[in-house]
C-alpha cells in the first residue's frame, strides 16, 4: 500500500497458473497493441472516454478500500472537488480493491462527488502502469499521463494542472513529466539518523555491509509489510552471506506502536524507524513495503517492491556473480 495502511491481508489467486499466465498476456496485449488499429481502441482512451473525461484535465487515484492512505487521498479530492479548488481539473478514483462486500459497504457510506470505477479485471492497471496503491495519475487533454506518484501538495497540482489547461497543442507521446527527481541516495545515507528499537540514534550509513545495504521501508498496517518483514529473515541470512547487510526502515507510525509490534520479530536485521513522514518525503516512498539495494558508494541497484527474485537478479548484476547464483526461498509479494 501506499506508505501506511493497508487492509485485506490476502491478495487474489486468480486459479490456476495457466489461467493467470493467459489473463496477464491478454491484458499486456490489450496494452502493447494500443492505437494499433482504429477499432482497437486503446484502454486508457477508453476509460477516459466512457466517463465523459476526453478533452479535459483528470487525475486519477489508483486506490483500494481498507487502505488508509487511498481513503485520505479519495476524502481529500472529494474536498478540492466539492470546493472546486481548482477550475476545470476532473477527478476519479479507480478502484482496485477485490473484496466486492468490503468495496459496497464502504461506497454507500460515502458519496465522493466524482466517478468511482471498479476495476475488477485490473486492466485500467495495466493500462495506466499503476501497480502500487494508492497512486496519483494526472492525464492531459489529449490522454496523456503527465505525473504519476503520491497526492500533489495543492500548489504544485494547481500549477501543474493550469499549464496543462493552457496546451493548445497535443505535445505527444514524449510529453515531458512533471515531478521527474532523482534521489541524491549518498547524501541521505549520512543525512538521515533514526531511532533502532533501543533508542541508540544512527545515520543509516552506518548500516552499510562491506558491499552493500538492502533498506526496507514498511510500517506496521499495512499487511504487505508484515509479508516484507517476514520474509527477511531468510532475505537477509542470504544477504549476509554476500557481505550485504539489511535495515527495516519503520515509517509514520508512534513509537509505542513500532516498539510493540517488533517486540518479539526476529527478521534478521536491524529496525529502525521514524514516527514522522521526514523519511517518507527525503526517500520518495510512495507505498510499502519499498525495497532498495544501496551500492557502497551510494547508488541504487534496485528500487521496487518487495518482490525477491528480482531483487535476487539486481543483487547479482551489483556484485557482479553469475546468473541464478543468488536466490531466496521465498517469493516475496507484488503489492504495496
Amino acid at each position: 500500500m501506499q506508505a501506511g495502511k493497508s487492509s485485506a491481508a490476502v491478495r487474489r489467486t486468480v486459479g490456476p497458473l495457466v489461467a493467470g499466465s493467459v489473463l496477464a498476456s491478454l491484458l499486456l496485449m490489450a496494452v502493447g497493441c494500443q492505437g494499433t488499429s482504429a477499432r482497437s481502441e486503446p484502454i486508457s482512451s477508453r476509460f477516459l472516454r466512457e466517463h465523459n473525461l476526453q478533452g479535459k484535465v483528470v487525475l486519477i487515484e489508483f486506490g483500494m478500500v481498507g487502505c488508509e492512505l487511498s481513503d485520505a487521498g479519495l476524502d481529500r479530492m472529494a474536498r478540492m472537488n466539492r470546493a472546486k479548488e481548482i477550475e476545470d481539473l476532473a477527478y476519479i478514483r479507480v478502484e482496485t480493491a477485490k473484496d466486492t462486500q468490503a468495496v459496497d459497504k464502504y461506497y454507500k457510506q460515502k458519496s465522493p462527488g466524482f466517478p468511482v470505477y471498479r476495476d475488477k479485471d485490473g486492466s485500467v492497471v495495466w493500462a495506466f502502469d499503476a501497480k502500487i496503491t494508492p497512486l496519483f495519475v494526472l492525464v492531459d487533454k489529449y490522454g496523456h499521463v503527465r505525473y504519476r506518484g503520491p497526492m500533489l501538495d495543492a500548489n504544485k497540482l494547481s500549477n501543474y494542472s493550469t499549464t496543462l489547461m493552457a496546451e493548445e497543442a497535443d505535445p505527444g507521446t514524449n510529453a515531458p513529466q512533471f515531478g521527474e527527481v532523482r534521489l541524491a541516495i549518498a547524501e541521505l545515507l549520512d543525512a538521515t539518523k533514526l531511532p533502532d528499537m533501543q533508542g541508540a540514534v544512527r545515520p543509516m550509513r552506518e548500516y552499510m555491509g562491506a558491499k552493500g545495504l538492502l533498506a526496507v521501508f514498511v510500517d506496521t498496517s499495512c499487511p504487505f509489510s508484515g509479508t516484507a518483514v517476514t520474509d527477511m529473515a531468510t532475505v537477509a541470512e542470504t544477504l549476509r552471506k554476500l557481505q550485504v547487510s539489511s535495515l527495516i526502515v519503520n515509517i509514520g507510525d508512534p513509537k509505542d506502536a513500532v516498539l510493540e509490534h517488533y517486540a518479539n520479530l526476529k527478521a534478521g536485521a536491524q529496525f529502525v524507524y521514524d514516527v514522522t513522514r521526514d523519511t517518507q518525503k527525503k526517500w520518495q516512498i510512495d507505498s510499502v513495503p519499498t525495497v532498495m539495494l544501496i551500492s557502497p558508494d551510494g547508488k541504487a541497484g534496485f528500487r521496487g517492491r518487495a518482490t525477491w527474485p528480482k531483487l535476487a537478479t539486481a543483487v547479482e548484476e551489483q556484485l557482479k556473480l553469475a546468473p541464478g547464483s543468488v536466490a531466496f526461498e521465498v517469493k516475496g509479494t507484488e503489492y504495496g
